[in-house]
């Protein structure tokens, strides 16, 4: 079982992998949108959790990948990250598998979200 992070950051992502790998979750990584659709339409594990930029270089941006997410694995949590504002218009309202965590954060603020959305 393996949370997908999707961050073209790579500070930001090798934080978060580090973060969640220390507190005992299996991490598969994508630079990109692009990358992340070909690792949701052909699984290398089973995903409990998507961790995901909203903007990204390539075709496909963080709400693409959720919704590619959403019709490939329907039940898998989302955590939505953006910097900018009109961004979380773009989302709507999150659901309760769903949530968005506005950057700039700390890793322990997306470990504390990550939790709360496993718990369900």
């Amino acid at each position: 079982m393996c949370v997908l992070i999707v961050e073209n950051e790579a500070l930001i992502r090798d934080i978060l992998v580090e973060q969640l790998r220390s507190h005992g979750h299996d991490v598969c990584e994508a630079h990109t949108g692009d990358d992340a659709a070909v690792l949701i339409e052909n699984p290398p594990k089973v995903f409990t959790l998507l961790i995901t930029d909203i903007h990204m270089p390539g075709q496909r941006d963080g709400i693409e990948v959720g919704r590619l997410m959403r019709r490939h694995h329907p039940s898998v949590p989302i955590i939505y990250t953006t910097g900018r504002s009109d961004a979380l218009a773009a989302i709507g309202v999150p659901g309760s598998r769903d949530a968005v965590v506005p950057k700039p954060y700390t890793p322990s603020q997306i470990i504390d979200v990550v939790r709360q959305l496993l718990a369900h």
